[in-house]
């Protein structure tokens, strides 16, 4: 199995574009170019499925083919994993219907997409010029279910969640990925693992981890954010392995990285594999 990271940044990519915005690293980082820049976080499980979607550009910036794309899973609805017209627009291009899978929320507001379109003029909603290439999949977390020639699991993250109300605002997903005899976790956008997704996790035993490094070094208050730093990323590891779950034969990857809150790739990555974890970057490719 492979995954080649067409993007590994966390909500502020677009944050370099507004130049007006010259606030923590971005000037650096718009400084060095190359791998320091970051698109939204999606991923490509050559050769037939992606992981999130907030456009195309990087599957043209990376000449990557299209035809053989089949399958989309999507975490989460924020907005930088998920764009349903973007979605419905890329569809029409392949060869096939493209097969989407995600929460309820998800399945739900792609059938809305696909079915009805803002008329400007009028102010309201109409029905649907053209038709929507794609097939939805409602998931629900604990289940497993067949993607092409891969098992996937769907867990719970820890993320969408107001913890001083204790309401969950949808169901973020993360993902157990299954493929010649392989096994990979998808675990951005989360906090430290629920209780019942470490139970869920007990089950397997990992040879790829890709987990959430949103805010580097910076010191943040996670009852505050459903994302990690790099001290919660390494407690997160130390708990999983201390199960069994991760193993020192698995490759720890830390991903979704934030360009105002965390240094250049080259000032960080060094310091993150003294630690046993590969830092991703855009482009970047790994075999299992």
């Amino acid at each position: 199995m492979q995954i080649r990271f067409l993007g590994t940044g966390a909500g502020d990519f677009l944050a370099p574009e507004e130049q007006e915005n010259e606030a923590g690293f971005l000037p650096e980082v718009r400084r060095l170019g190359g791998r320091h820049r970051r698109y939204a976080s999606s991923a490509m499980l050559p050769p037939d499925t992606l992981i999130d979607f907030y456009g195309d550009q990087q599957i043209r910036r990376l000449e990557i083919e299209t035809a053989s794309i089949q399958h989309l899973l999507i975490t989460h609805g924020h907005w930088d994993h998920f764009q349903p017209l973007a979605i419905i627009d890329f569809a029409r291009g392949l060869p096939q219907p493209l097969q989407i899978y995600g929460n309820d929320m998800v399945t739900d507001a792609l059938e809305f997409a696909a079915t009805h379109e803002w008329q400007e003029t009028a102010k309201k909603f109409g029905p649907a010029s053209s038709p929507a290439d794609i097939s939805t999949h409602s998931v629900a977390v604990g289940r497993s279910f067949d993607v092409g020639n891969a098992v996937v699991t769907a867990v719970h993250a820890d993320h969408c969640i107001d913890k001083m109300r204790m309401v969950p605002e949808q169901k973020a997903l993360n993902y157990v990925i299954e493929r010649g005899g392989k096994r990979m976790f998808y675990g951005l956008d989360s906090s430290r693992p629920l209780p019942e997704t470490v139970e869920q996790l007990r089950g397997f035993t990992f040879d790829l981890a890709v987990l959430d490094a949103t805010f580097g070094p910076r010191e943040i208050d996670p009852a505050l954010s459903g994302h990690q730093n790099f001290a919660m990323l390494e407690q997160t590891v130390a708990s999983l392995m201390e199960l069994g779950v991760f193993t020192e034969a698995t490759t720890i990857v830390g991903s979704h990285i934030s360009l105002v809150n965390v240094p250049p790739h080259d000032e960080i990555v060094d310091e993150l594999a003294q630690k046993g974890i590969l830092l991703a970057f855009d482009g970047m490719t790994i075999d299992i």
